[in-house]
């Protein structure tokens, strides 16, 4: 296992609050020892919206391109609207509620990136959400969130829609969405909302 994985996830769980019960030094006669863990997943909603924050903070401008069947356009947008267009895209069961009852977690440190990555999987096909990936740069202060992906499968009437939606902290959104009606050929749009000007002529 690589050396860095340890300290950076004791160091992003005690920050994140994620504890464990622990077992009494003795337990009484009546009871057993617990040996049950509180499931404490990373709270990705909040994660989001503290970027959010400092996109209302600090955004000296924000640009909107999309690309829809290859066709490209580009615009800058207001808050207003950066706002409009982004909270649809972030569900509600990204809540930790739905986290425990419907997701799985698992984690590993990506040797190529150097990236801590924390996986979450539905259990089954309830959520619209099928997968959540929290990409943690670790430090030897504090772990740096780098990026956070999700995978989202619905249905729109008789269109099945796939959506792959990328948020790069403290850079910028990206949404790919794959429409696939049941008759019909399949049509992909991108959406793409910078705030980081570094990041304008990408």
């Amino acid at each position: 296992m690589n050396r860095y994985f340890l300290p950076a996830a004791v160091l992003l769980f005690s920050i994140l609050s994620c504890k464990e019960k622990t077992k009494p030094a003795i337990a009484p006669a009546t009871e057993k020892p617990s040996t049950e863990k509180i499931i404490s997943y990373l709270p990705v909603p909040d994660l989001v919206h503290d970027d959010i924050r400092k996109v209302d903070s600090f955004a000296g401008g924000i640009l909107k391109k999309t690309t829809v069947d290859g066709k490209k356009d580009s615009v800058y947008i207001s808050l207003k609207d950066f706002h409009q267009l982004v909270t649809p895209l972030l569900p509600a069961e990204l809540d930790s509620v739905s986290f425990r009852e419907h997701f799985t977690e698992t984690s590993l440190m990506d040797q190529s990136t150097r990236l801590l990555n924390f996986i979450y999987t539905a259990k089954d096909t309830t959520p619209q959400i099928r997968k959540v990936i929290v990409y943690i740069a670790p430090a030897l202060t504090v772990d740096k969130v780098d990026m956070i992906y999700m995978e989202k499968e619905f249905t729109e009437g008789d269109t099945f829609v796939q959506q792959k939606q990328t948020w790069k902290t403290g850079q910028y959104f990206s949404v790919i969405t794959i429409r696939q009606p049941k008759q019909g050929k399949a049509s992909t749009a991108l959406l793409k909302l910078i705030w980081d000007p570094l990041h304008f002529g990408d």
